[in-house]
């Protein structure tokens, strides 16, 4: 050591800074750049007053002295007053400014300058819009051809509003006559506002319409417009936009775009890597997409029944069941937690109409289903779209919030509907932290960390998607029912291909971080162990008696049996203990604490006045001290021993087994984990090999005949599309193949072609994840 350092002393290093690298420092790195910023600040001052500057320079087309600039013909950007009617009578769409008396004004494309009596003044002009044009319009000499303005048209773009003419073609000799129809104006890249085609949107309006609504789903249609009229004025133009013509041309528009994609077998509501076998499907109601009454129409929606049911068949199998079965007033409860969405039947909202969407996605977010509550949450709704669902995904669990009251009520019911009974094939499956509300038997029993084969499906991917609804809600709470529909659904669009384009990111991450907390997990089952003394028997003699004291009768604090008065206060100080231990790591906000605490205080009240009923009853010497149960919820505590453990041949109590069971419940999903991620990776690749497969067959069978429905330039337009969408597919093959590659390692190619298809038999059954971040890293 000795002699590095005093290697390291003498060393004469040049170029070593002796300030500390901005590359170890956030902070450093941004106070370092805030520095650099304000330094340039007075520069960059100066470098946009100097913008306003209108200096006196000659054409760049030629040497007389430049009146015009347009900064859509960079470089040569200085224009005479002939040379830009020259250029700019085809680039009609182009920002330009005038730089008469010396300062920069911007005109619209209507007005050109012009020379009188030796001043430079603007003056107005016919502008044509751009569109394609004929290769040859007859037989005729081309300089026989006459172009001039037709019938007025207004252009809607991204920059804005133009007041521009359709162009004429004539042929002076033949009289050959030629204006743009429907069929050119959409090739040109425009789409009607109107059947007549008074007004045009360039497509590119819809298209940024589209992406800016999935990004910030709170954009309101009178705020885009407004953007839209603003550019307009900037850039010396005016004129409003009309937001119902904008809203029913964008419509029409989106609902023939998903028509080509839906005859290119594009799958809009389908998860690749959960196709053909799903693992989970998970459903639960948004009470914020609501809409209110007093927003009429009668027109009908564009994409009715597509991804939100239709009323009417939801309508009918409410009416069904009730027909069926008695319905049960009231919330249900469990725990300390009273459930809205248990109820089975509940009034109207008198202001509302649809009072929120229930929604089922697969495990990785991709919208599935939904349909329009009108009587809050009842147990119906998510009957409805399990039926919808369960045959055509064949799905494995089903996961809502309230599992434990939904799957009796299933049960019940479909003793008197034969056809309900296909729906028992599936699993319940009680979302991971919504089971936290539960009480803690009902958590064992019922939440889906401890399920089997359920690897570490949280079921509380749903709730990302209703926060995105959440946000819709925002204006369609104010459409009208077609309106709202089709807006939703079009978000619902948007989103699920937004999932699909980072599907193979996510899955390759999922399997690289599912390794990691695998390892450490079966690291701390074993550090666990060791602590506690218990071999790997006896882990597995506990797991069980947790399984087993879960699965005896819950029973009320109120019963006289000292047999059932300890198992409830057992249950009830399990349930304070670990609810007290998460309150930090489960909630972010102050609020949600405050609530959560009263809940707790609640509870604790409640077990404090059954264990006084259970003193009244037994011997002074087997009494519980209640100032020892108070020291034992704090996480840190001793461990609780009851006097029933101390007369009995169990040498642990239900506290320290929970403990293991949580732990090791965590090691088996994640083991399950990786082999259903595997899983999905396959049916990924297999879905887009599936896919090219079945466009290549569509290629073939319609170059050998034409589709009756489409016409001649329609059925060649369908084929290149079609060509399109299979090198789409097989790009993205390979990039999905390449990144499950580097996720995997050498044995990518033997995992992905022969993994096993189901989970092995002799993995245990377990648990989700126990750690305090898991959930949400899992969702």
């Amino acid at each position: 050591m000795q002699k590095l350092q005093d290697i390291l002393t003498s060393a004469d290093v040049e170029g070593i800074s002796k300030y500390p690298s901005t590359s170890t420092s956030w902070c450093l790195r941004q106070s370092v750049a805030q520095d650099e910023w304000r330094k340039a600040r007075a520069y960059h001052i100066n470098c946009l007053l100097s913008c306003n500057v209108a200096p006196e320079n000659n054409c760049s087309h030629c040497t007389s002295p430049a009146v015009i600039r347009c900064k859509d013909c960079m470089p040569q950007e200085w224009l005479c007053m002939d040379c830009d009617i020259h250029i700019h009578k085809k680039l009609t769409l182009h920002y330009r400014e005038s730089c008469i008396e010396g300062i920069y004004k911007p005109i619209e494309p209507t007005v050109c300058c012009v020379q009188k009596e030796g001043k430079y003044t603007l003056v107005n002009q016919v502008c044509l819009l751009p569109t394609v044009r004929p290769v040859q319009l007859c037989t005729c000499d081309p300089t026989n051809v006459t172009e001039s303005a037709g019938r007025a048209i207004i252009l809607v773009c991204i920059n804005g509003r133009y007041d521009l003419h359709l162009p004429n073609l004539l042929c002076k000799l033949c009289l050959a006559h030629w204006t743009p129809d429907m069929s050119d104006l959409i090739s040109s890249g425009y789409w009607p506002a109107s059947v007549n085609a008074d007004t045009l949107f360039s497509i590119d309006v819809f298209s940024s319409f589209e992406e800016m609504k999935t990004v910030a789903p709170g954009l309101s249609r009178q705020g885009f417009l407004r953007m839209l009229e603003r550019r307009t004025c900037l850039f010396g133009r005016a004129g409003e936009i009309h937001g119902d013509v904008f809203q029913r041309s964008f419509m029409e528009y989106t609902f023939c775009q998903y028509q080509c994609e839906k005859m290119a077998s594009v799958e809009h509501f389908t998860c690749p890597a959960c196709t053909p076998n799903m693992l989970a499907l998970c459903a639960d109601g948004n009470r914020k997409v609501y809409r209110f009454r007093q927003s009429k129409g009668s027109e009908e929606p564009y994409f009715d029944g597509t991804f939100i049911a239709k009323d009417s068949d939801v309508h009918h199998f409410v009416d069904e069941i009730r027909s069926k079965m008695k319905s049960t007033a009231g919330k249900g409860i469990c725990g300390a937690s009273q459930w809205s969405a248990t109820r089975e039947t509940a009034r109207r909202a008198s202001k509302l109409d649809e009072e929120g969407l229930e929604v089922v996605v697969c495990r990785h977010g991709v919208l599935l289903k939904a349909l329009n509550m009108y009587r809050g949450e009842i147990c119906a709704y998510p009957l409805y779209l399990q039926k919808e669902l369960q045959a055509a995904t064949n799905g494995q669990f089903y996961c809502t919030d309230i599992a434990c009251k939904y799957w009796p009520y299933l049960e019940k019911l479909a003793v008197s509907m034969l056809e309900l009974r296909p729906l028992l094939q599936m699993r319940p499956f009680l979302s991971v932290m919504h089971a936290k509300a539960h009480s803690t038997k009902c958590e064992i029993i019922w939440s889906g960390k401890n399920q089997e084969g359920a690897g570490t499906t949280a079921g509380e991917e749903v709730e990302m998607v209703n926060s995105y609804l959440s946000r819709c809600a925002l204006t369609t709470k104010y459409m009208t029912k077609s309106a709202r529909n089709d807006m939703l659904t079009v978000h619902a669009i948007g989103w699920n291909r937004r999932k699909w384009e980072g599907l193979h990111l996510a899955l390759s991450s999922r399997y690289i971080k599912t390794l990691k907390k695998a390892e450490a997990e079966s690291q701390k089952l074993e550090d666990l162990s060791s602590e506690l003394g218990c071999p790997e028997n006896i882990v597995h003699q506990w797991v069980h008696d947790v399984r087993q004291w879960a699965t005896d009768g819950s029973v009320g604090t109120r019963c006289d049996d000292q047999h059932n008065l300890q198992k409830s206060i057992e249950q009830m100080f399990l349930g304070v203990h670990q609810k007290k231990a998460s309150l930090y790591n489960h909630t972010d906000s102050n609020k949600i604490r405050h609530l959560r605490r009263r809940k707790l205080w609640e509870e604790k009240r409640k077990l404090l006045q059954t264990i006084k009923l259970y003193n009244e009853q037994v011997p002074d010497e087997e009494r519980i001290v209640e100032e020892k149960v108070e020291s034992g919820f704090s996480v840190g505590g001793d461990s609780l021993i009851w006097p029933w453990e101390v007369h009995s041949s169990e040498s642990s109590n239900i506290l320290t087994k929970k403990k293991i069971f949580d732990v090791y419940m965590s090691k088996v999903r994640l083991q399950e984990e990786k082999i259903i991620v595997m899983r999905e990776m396959r049916q990924h690749c297999t879905y887009l090999r599936e896919l090219s497969g079945n466009i290549r067959t569509v290629i073939s069978e319609m170059s050998s005949g034409r589709n009756s429905v489409l016409s001649e330039e329609g059925h060649r337009g369908l084929l290149c599309l079609l060509q399109k969408r299979l090198a789409d597919v097989e790009e993205k093959f390979q990039v999905v193949c390449s990144s499950y590659s580097l996720a995997l390692g050498p044995n990518a190619a033997s995992l992905l072609e022969d993994g096993p298809e189901e989970i092995p038999e002799d993995h245990e059954e377990v648990d989700f994840e126990s750690s305090d971040d898991s959930d949400f890293e899992a969702v």
